[in-house]
């Protein structure tokens, strides 16, 4: 299991995390299996600093994803 250092991680209000269905409906360009995708590869990807996981239900940070899309400008994984 990774730990992140609190300090690193900007302090998130509980309105900022939804569930994968409540992103893809709101973002239409991304389906639940890109999302998906995306958690499973996670550590590889940087989509972790995205992802809260609540016993098995895993909400997603909108401000972190929205910050993540833009990191991923130009780049090839």
């Amino acid at each position: 299991m990774h730990i992140h250092n609190q300090s690193t991680q900007p302090s998130l209000s509980v309105d900022d995390f939804v569930t994968i269905r409540q992103l893809t409906t709101s973002n239409p360009a991304f389906t639940e299996g890109g999302i998906r995708a995306l958690i499973f590869r996670a550590e590889r990807n940087g989509f972790n600093r995205c992802i809260r996981r609540i016993g098995r239900k895993i909400l997603i940070s909108k401000s972190a994803f929205s910050r993540w899309i833009e990191d991923q400008n130009g780049e090839v994984r």
